[in-house]
Parts: structure tokens; C-alpha cells; sequence
């Protein structure tokens, strides 16, 4: 009841403009030793993201459930800085989901029929977070090729997947033969999904590094919240509440009604992409400079705008109208692209009723 009555005031609160919220800088997906194929304890895994600035942290480890309380933080660990209960809820081959801000380990075998189909193995991820008390973030659609719209879109409850993963093998950028998984979120939300989009790192490995290795620091979310908590920061997000990146960031991102207004925050950009951890999608080709692009139905560019700044009204003509933000710079091989993509606007009357 508690977390229903915050998504409520989440909800109002986005609308009415309010501001006593502040932006909060997290990672929903980041695993440790103990699912044995990562190579640095939850307190290590912790400490390096405490010593980053972020805001928050989800330990989401593979049908494990580690409690908060149980790692230790670091000896001088700063007051806006909290652990979020989660686990990566792992589907075989089908579908792997992190369950956000839950009570308890969700166990797969429980939320995972024999012989389901992986439509039904995303649902039933989604109703094992419902009964920890959580929400459900689909993690990484295209490892593996695993997950097309076509699987996504029957699933009800799912209102966050993973757009952007930091993890080397992942594909978020598809191949001849397989979509991007921006171009199965735009499937999603032309087909009348209300799905908002999660970047992460999925870091397994902190001790070495390379654009191989699945270091952290590729992928994160900045969520406007009222307060610094798990469920503050979970059920901003559950309402879309928040960008996600890899590499920009932004001074602005704000819905007015149906106006979408950006703009880059150039200092905080550059500090981040300084880091020898951030790895941008390497293209052959492209235009060094920062642009800003509205996007809408079946992936439409409605208007792209050369800067740091822009906005855009949506109208009735198109059921949704999103921001997406590229940050080009030259490299040895080509032209290193880097994103922000906030979260839609929708003209056609899908809302988010809390349940």
C-alpha cells in the first residue's frame, strides 16, 4: 500500500511540476563474486560506485537476493548514498529481468513454467517481482537475440527494459539481420506499449579493463525523485521519471504538458566521458558536435536540431514523441557516439495506473 500510494503522489507530482524533487545519479544492474563468473566482492562492487558519485546502487545478482544490510559500506560512506534490494531474475535463455526494490529473492523456478514460452517467462518474471513487492526492469533483449517485440509486447505489468547495456556482448545496436533494441522500443511504443527505457552497466569485471571486458561506468540512470530512498527512487522510475545514458548529461530534461525541453550540460559531460571506463558505439561515419532528436512513431526523426538545447511540442498527429541526445566525437577508427534518451511523451491517452 505504501509504495502504491507513492507512485500515486510520483505521478502527480511529475505532472504538477514540483520543485522539491532532485535528480539522483544509480545503476539498476551490476554483478560480484558470488555469481561466480565476476571477479570483485558486493563491498568492492559498492565502494567503486559510492567513490563515483553515484546516488545508488542495485547489487542485482542472478537469482540471489543480497541484502543491503548485509554489506558493508564504506567507512566513509556519504549521506546520499543507498543500496536498492535487488536480483537479477535469470530465465535460462529465455529472459533475464532485474526484479527493483523487492523484499525477498524471487525464485525462478517458481516464476518460471515448464515449457513456457518466453513471453510467458517475461510475465512471470513480472508477477514474481509484484509478489517481493517490486517492479520488473527486462534486461538486455538482444543477447542472444533472446528477445523481439513480438515476445515483449503480449506482457502486461512490464513498464521499464533495458534500452542500453553497457555489457560488451549484449547488441544493443542489432545486426543486418536483427533489430536495435531502440528500434524494438519504437516497435513497442507505435504498437501502444507503455514501456520506458533503463540504462545500466551489467559490470562483471572491475579489476580488468578494456572495451572486451564488461566494466562499469558504461550505463546508468539519473532519476528525478522526492527523496533519496528505495522506493522513491523505484517508483520514480516505475513512472518514467527519469533519462538514461551513456556518457551525456543533461541540465535539463523536462515535460511541460506536451513540451519536451533538453539541454546537454556540457561540463558534466566531458568529466564523464574522461573516464577510462566509458566505451561509446563506434560508427564509420559521422559529424563531430553534440545533436538533439525528436523521435516518434515507428522511429520517425520528427525534427533533429544541431546544439545543446532545443524543444519540441507534441502534437495529436503522433501518439508519442520522445528526446534523444547524441554526443559524436572523432577516434582513430571513426566517430565515437555517445546518448542520453529521455523518457516519451504520449498524446494518446496511455497512462500508468497504479494497480
Amino acid at each position: 500500500m505504501v509504495k502504491k500510494i507513492l507512485s500515486s503522489l510520483a505521478f502527480l507530482v511529475f505532472f504538477a511540476g514540483c520543485s522539491s524533487k532532485q535528480w539522483y545519479k544509480g545503476n539498476t544492474h551490476v554483478h560480484t563474486l558470488l555469481c561466480g563468473h565476476a571477479d570483485t566482492s558486493p563491498e568492492e562492487v559498492t565502494a567503486w560506485y559510492h567513490d563515483r558519485g553515484y546516488n545508488f546502487l542495485c547489487l542485482s545478482e542472478h537469482n540471489q537476493f543480497i541484502d543491503p544490510a548485509t554489506v558493508k559500506m564504506p567507512a566513509d560512506k556519504r549521506d546520499d548514498f543507498i543500496l536498492i534490494p535487488s536480483e537479477e531474475v535469470t530465465g535460462g535463455d529465455k529472459a533475464h529481468s532485474t526484479a527493483l526494490n523487492i523484499d525477498g529473492v524471487v525464485d525462478p523456478r517458481l516464476v518460471q513454467p515448464s515449457g513456457a514460452s518466453k513471453t510467458q517467462v517475461i510475465q512471470a518474471h513480472v508477477h514474481g517481482a509484484e509478489q517481493q513487492h517490486g517492479h520488473l526492469i527486462l534486461n538486455h533483449p538482444n543477447f542472444h537475440y533472446s528477445n523481439t517485440a513480438k515476445d515483449i509486447r503480449p506482457v502486461e505489468g512490464l513498464h521499464l527494459f533495458e534500452l542500453h547495456n553497457g555489457h560488451p556482448s549484449v547488441n544493443n545496436f542489432g545486426d543486418d539481420e536483427h533489430d536495435s533494441v531502440e528500434e524494438i522500443w519504437d516497435d513497442l511504443l507505435t504498437d501502444g506499449m507503455l514501456i520506458y527505457g533503463v540504462s545500466s552497466d551489467d559490470a562483471h569485471h572491475f579489476q580488468d579493463l578494456g572495451p572486451d571486458r564488461s566494466n562499469p561506468g558504461r550505463g546508468w540512470v539519473m532519476v528525478e525523485a522526492e527523496a533519496l530512498t528505495p522506493d522513491a527512487i523505484s517508483e520514480a522510475m516505475y513512472q518514467g521519471n527519469f533519462y538514461a545514458t551513456s556518457g551525456v548529461m543533461l541540465s535539463k530534461a523536462s515535460i511541460d504538458g506536451r513540451r519536451i525541453s533538453v539541454a546537454v550540460d556540457e561540463a558534466a559531460t566531458d568529466r564523464e566521458l574522461s573516464s577510462s571506463f566509458v566505451v561509446g558505439h563506434v560508427t564509420p561515419g559521422g559529424v563531430e558536435g553534440v545533436s538533439i532528436q525528436f523521435i516518434g512513431p515507428e522511429g520517425r526523426v520528427l525534427e533533429t536540431v544541431q546544439g545543446t538545447k532545443a524543444s519540441y511540442s507534441a502534437s495529436d498527429e503522433y501518439s508519442y514523441v520522445r528526446a534523444k541526445v547524441i554526443h559524436t566525437r572523432r577516434v582513430e577508427n571513426g566517430y565515437e557516439n555517445f546518448y542520453a534518451w529521455m523518457q516519451p511523451v504520449f498524446t494518446d491517452g496511455r497512462m500508468h495506473f497504479v494497480k
